[in-house]
């Protein structure tokens, strides 16, 4: 009785023995290449759950996380086509795409294909660096800016060498930080102080140019304007003189009004302001006999021959009395 617990003991510890070295888990998030006889298979395992193997020296199992890894670049100075030094660090995703050729590439493990990418990356960034200026890197002008562009040539580049030779697929690919050299800030600061005095230079220039283009033609209509202006004005002078002419023509035929006219204008300018006037109204001569009537009839009144004269009184006066 005791014999036959010892046996089942033993079968239940060789079966658990068995069933340990004869089976392997894969996790779902895992993929795993079995090897016979350190031959990986064609076809690498992605469906998870428990699955079998023949033991040890016969068959191997190398397991991978086929989730997405991110990989930190060191930061380096790399050098630009116009001979400028940058400092850039990277970041890439990737993940294993093809166990198979990842495995016969890096039989050591992961971290040799890790710095084996890292190597790629390093290699691709100078090279797309180096064919590249600072403005496309860093500038003031959004349209020179190009780092979503180099970002994408660089990634296309390792993505290209890396997934035919090492089974690596890179998910995406960016720049994590960029600097300049102490040396070099200097410098592209006094350079860009100096291409931003040009552009005022020349925006000042080519407002002069257009001030003076305006002011130019400004005087030019001035010029124009008053031209008309003065044409305008000699017309009107003409204009007036001629009815000034026309209004002496009739002024002619009674010189009497026009010298009365002429007082009293003489007179109305002198008393436009506040004046005390002390005034003779008895001179012939004066321009203020126009206030005694009697100078007044004088001025005006044309003189009539004596025989009619006394014709209009007889009849004038006889007329009345008679009645």
């Amino acid at each position: 009785m005791k014999n036959i617990g010892t046996k089942l003991a033993a079968a239940f510890l060789a079966a658990i023995f068995l069933l340990y070295v004869c089976t392997f888990e894969v996790r779902f998030t895992e993929v795993a290449i079995k090897m016979t006889w350190s031959k990986p298979a064609d076809q690498p395992i992605v469906e998870p759950g428990l699955k079998f193997k023949w033991p040890r020296p016969i068959q191997t199992v190398v397991i991978y996380d086929k989730r997405t890894r991110i990989l930190e670049d060191k930061t380096e100075e790399t050098r630009t086509q116009d001979g400028r030094n940058i400092l850039l660090t990277t970041f890439t995703l990737w993940r294993i795409t093809d166990p198979a050729t990842f495995l016969r590439s890096f039989p050591d493990g992961v971290e040799d294909g890790e710095k084996k990418l890292r190597t790629t990356i390093i290699t691709h960034k100078q090279t797309v660096t180096g064919k590249r200026e600072l403005d496309e890197f860093i500038s003031i002008d959004p349209d020179k800016r190009k780092l979503r562009d180099i970002e994408q040539e660089i990634m296309l580049a390792v993505a290209g060498d890396v997934r035919d030779n090492y089974g690596i697929e890179v998910v995406d690919f960016g720049i994590k930080k960029l600097g300049l050299p102490e040396s070099v800030t200097t410098d592209i600061f006094r350079q860009m102080k100096s291409n931003e005095e040009r552009k005022a230079s020349k925006y000042t220039a080519e407002g002069e140019a257009r001030a003076r283009k305006i002011i130019a033609q400004a005087r030019a209509t001035e010029s124009r304007i008053i031209a008309a202006a003065q044409r305008k004005v000699a017309q009107i002078k003409n204009d007036a003189q001629r009815v000034v002419g026309d209004y002496y023509k009739e002024f002619e035929e009674y010189p009497a009004l026009r010298i009365y006219l002429d007082q009293l204008r003489t007179t109305e300018r002198a008393l436009s302001q506040r004046a005390t006037l002390i005034l003779s109204t008895t001179d012939e001569d004066s321009p203020f006999g126009v206030f005694d009537p009697s100078q007044r009839a004088k001025l005006w009144l044309p003189e009539e021959p004596a025989g009619e004269d006394d014709e209009t009184s007889d009849s004038g006066v006889v007329g009345p009395q008679g009645e």
